[in-house]
């Protein structure tokens, strides 16, 4: 009986053991990978299903960025991305987002082509797009397509323009085209659509956080200019452009709730029925069971223009000279430079630098002796933050003084340089002071050079900082044959000169 006890207790041991070691292996594969630059961010495509978070700011400046499909997790941990150009298209799929059920293959431009996953806790700081397409495209910040995926707390800054022939293309500050949620997220953007040819049909989708899709979105803040000028239906909103009807002929209950509209949206639609739509908060809805609730309107503008011939670019000058007004770095704030144009108002800002402290004066902590080390800091001066701490080396004291003369001779009014030697050479301070016995006989700079003053004996003594060695020199001054008749026979107005 005893022997079965044993055994059992020895196979649940060994059962514990095995189920141990892969809950262990599964933990560890769950930790997050930490990216701190942009290579990290670009490693991010061979594995777009991994789970990844940032550890520090990343200026993507110069990094040439291709959208990818992501499907993992990213959370940002509150670090910003700043300056990232999205010139590149990304994933390519054939998608239902009109009201006469078409399907378009359509290509997708944000930091992610597609999100299937979660991004969390990102903010992303002066996003510029500039995109030129012949095929329907969706640009956003965040997701070009949100495939049911998650977004939350998240913000977009920039400029997001699409300069189209194609017969659809829509931009929204967070996402482009989804189903998903958003939550908690703030944009601050300008957004611009144009179709460059007159004779193409073009039907846009224009969102302060998402163009067109059947999305949850809420505690969203909004902070737009809008500009779109098409040949085709316009479908603008301050928070969602197009709430459309679900194509798998599903009911789909989503929301838009609790969020905040400060908006200016200036557009062109040409069309024999006009049916332009320019709201608040959701610029169509086709999707009779969306919830439109709880929002608040800061500021809201649609300005229409009923002639195509009227650039509606917010950059339109007949003189594209801009002033640039640098504003420099604080200790949490990013430096940036902001473009005026003296002829339109228009002004944009660009070249975003890392936030930046103001170092201080070093304050000795701890003064140094030559018993042990020192210690001082370096605070921030204008918000005090500790930049820097460091230990101050043990002071190594001067030994002996030595000078290339003890003694000399020197006639009335000439000059001699003396050279000391001071050991050890590594001495913390090696600094001489030196002195004159007797100025009325001669005097000594701060070098050592001795200038003879007047006839007699006087010493130069030459002294370390530090007080821990000195040397002197004996000095006789005398007068020349010359300087004596000069002085004793002839007039004293000539000696004195």
């Amino acid at each position: 009986m005893l022997i079965n006890m044993k055994q059992r207790l020895l196979a649940a041991s060994l059962t514990l053991l095995l189920l141990m070691t892969p809950l262990s292996a599964r933990a560890e594969a769950a930790q997050p990978v930490v990216i701190t630059d942009a290579a990290g961010l670009l490693a991010m495509a061979e594995q777009p299903e991994g789970n990844y978070a940032l550890g520090a700011d990343i200026d993507m400046s110069g990094v040439d960025w291709v959208p990818f499909a992501f499907s993992g997790t990213l959370d940002g941990a509150g670090h910003t991305l700043y300056n990232l150009t999205l010139a590149q298209m990304g994933e390519e799929t054939q998608i239902t987002y009109d009201g006469r059920h078409r399907g378009y293959h359509t290509v997708f431009v944000a930091l992610f082509s597609s999100v299937r996953g979660t991004v969390q806790n990102l903010n992303l700081l002066n996003v510029k797009a500039s995109i030129t397409t012949d095929q329907p495209c969706f640009l956003a910040g965040i997701a070009g397509y949100l495939a049911k995926g998650t977004i939350t707390n998240c913000s977009v800054s920039g400029r997001l323009k699409i300069t189209s022939t194609a017969p659809q293309c829509g931009a929204g500050g967070i996402a482009g085209f989804g189903r998903g949620r958003m939550e908690g997220c703030a944009v601050d953007a300008e957004i611009t659509l144009v179709t460059i040819n007159p004779d193409q049909y073009c039907e846009e989708y224009l969102g302060g956080v998402l163009a067109n899709g059947s999305a949850d979105v809420e505690n969203c803040q909004v902070k737009l200019a809008g500009y779109s000028s098409v040949r085709g239906y316009v479908h603008n909103g301050g928070i969602v452009g197009l709430s459309d009807v679900n194509p798998e002929n599903k009911r789909y209950f989503g929301f838009v709730r609790g969020c905040s509209v400060d908006a200016v949206i200036s557009f062109f639609e040409d069309v024999e029925d006009r049916r332009a739509y320019c709201r608040a908060y959701v610029g169509e809805i086709q999707n009779d069971d969306l919830t439109v609730a709880g929002n608040e309107t800061v500021h809201f503008e649609s300005r229409e223009s009923t002639d195509f011939s009227r650039i509606l670019l917010p950059d339109s000058s007949e003189k594209p000279i801009y002033n640039a007004i640098v504003t420099a770095p604080r200790c949490k704030a990013f430096g940036y430079t902001t473009y005026t144009n003296a002829e339109t108002g228009y002004s944009y800002t660009d070249d975003y630098t890392a936030p930046a402290h103001t170092p201080g004066e070093w304050e000795v902590i701890t003064p140094a002796t030559t018993e042990q080390e020192g210690m001082r800091r370096l605070s921030c001066a204008e918000c005090g933050e500790l930049l820097r701490e460091e230990a101050i080396p043990r002071l190594i004291a001067t030994t002996s003084c030595t000078l290339d003369q003890t003694s000399l001779r020197l006639p009335y009014r000439a000059q001699m340089q003396l050279n000391a030697t001071v050991l050890p050479q590594d001495a913390t301070n090696s600094n001489l002071h030196w002195v004159s016995s007797d100025e009325a006989i001669a005097i000594v700079d701060e070098n050592g050079l001795i200038t003879a003053t007047g006839k007699g004996v006087a010493a130069i003594y030459c002294k370390t900082a530090d007080g821990g060695a000195s040397a002197a020199c004996q000095v006789e001054v005398y007068y020349t044959p010359a300087q004596w008749m000069t002085r004793y026979v002839l007039f004293g107005w000539i000696w004195d000169a």
